[in-house]
């Protein structure tokens, strides 16, 4: 059984695995585990997603990597800097007035921080850090399988930016998915090269939908069990996507 981050995610992947019948057999208690495919052993892991190439994974873990490369395509990107030192950042918050300090490589919302005096900039090793425009808003995710968005839902925090915060998972059915959204996602995910991913969009007041994450290793959990609204098999559809690619 698997614990940690991704743990959920690992089980619901553990599950499907033997519901198709691939013999699945825990290797580590991080969530990595072993399946017999057209007899070989394979394996699967939910914290890197073997449908991604391990270069577009490196360019999802570092967030002013991933702006970059989308600032680059001109596509809506919060805008934001990587501060090398603090008096950088103390300008970035004079022009914004209030800020989303960020790990550069950070995950799951971790030690992330709303900004918006230079007091508590002072407080941050600033090197590591990516710093946004804090924009309030709705949060979107749009879930990306080889091409071909397959789930979406709202995240509602309030708010707070803590990792124990309320948090509600509403999923929509694809009738309700925006079809502007939708493109970009798929956007998104091809110019990083991923087979798989969750693209975050903040849509503000006005309706205008910025890039606010890109994962490649997002968690199943709140597709299978949404708050509210279809749920959706994304492990299996992982599993059944895996095993063609395996197999082709």
């Amino acid at each position: 059984m698997a614990t940690g981050p991704h743990s959920s995610t690992s089980e619901l992947l553990y599950k499907s695995a033997q519901r198709m019948g691939l013999q699945p057999a825990w290797l580590t208690p991080s969530g990595l585990f072993a399946i017999q495919l057209d007899g070989q052993e394979r394996y699967v892991n939910a914290a890197n997603s073997p449908l991604n190439p391990h270069v577009s994974v490196t360019l999802t873990k570092n967030k002013h990597t991933t702006r970059t490369i989308l600032a680059r395509h001109g596509l809506r990107n919060i805008p934001f800097t990587q501060p090398k030192t603090h008096e950088q950042a103390v300008l970035f918050l004079q022009e914004h007035g209030k800020i989303i300090a960020k790990p550069v490589a950070g995950f799951g919302s971790r030690d992330i921080h709303i900004v918006t005096t230079e007091d508590q900039l002072q407080s941050l090793d600033i090197a590591g850090y990516i710093l946004e425009l804090y924009i309030p808003g709705i949060e979107m995710r749009y879930l990306v399988l080889n091409d071909t968005v397959i789930g979406v839902h709202e995240s509602e925090y309030g708010t707070s930016v803590q990792p124990d915060r309320l948090l509600k998972r509403i999923s929509f059915a694809s009738d309700e998915w925006d079809q502007g959204m939708v493109a970009t996602s798929r956007q998104v995910a091809r110019i990083l090269g991923l087979n798989f991913a969750a693209v975050d969009f903040m849509v503000d007041e006005s309706g205008n939908a910025y890039i606010l994450e890109v994962n490649s290793a997002p968690g199943f959990k709140w597709f299978h069990a949404p708050s509210s609204g279809p749920a959706i098999d994304v492990a299996g559809l992982f599993l059944e996507a895996m095993v063609k690619e395996r197999t082709q």
